[in-house]
């Protein structure tokens, strides 16, 4: 999920409107709009201002996850076989 996605998700489950983030931030709420729709990213002095306000870590903003997907792992094998052959 990018982060566009997980700022909607996460303020629509806060009972936040596009203008109480904008506001908070600082920001216009056309920003806050552009981030959710993955038109643009928030500047990444404002992530740590936006995972509080969301009541979330900087892992779950991120999609953080300490093990690998089956497609990481899969995509890991492939350029290490590679490697190997090449």
């Amino acid at each position: 999920m990018q982060i566009g996605e997980k700022i909607k998700n996460y303020r629509k489950t806060a009972g936040l409107t596009q203008e109480q983030v904008a506001d908070y931030l600082d920001v216009s709420t056309p920003a806050v709009n552009k981030w959710e729709k993955g038109n643009t990213y928030p500047d990444i002095s404002l992530l740590p201002a936006i995972a509080r306000l969301l009541k979330i870590d900087m892992n779950e903003l991120f999609s953080f996850r300490e093990e690998l997907t089956e497609k990481e792992i899969g995509q890991f094998v492939n350029e290490l076989s590679e490697g190997f052959i090449g």
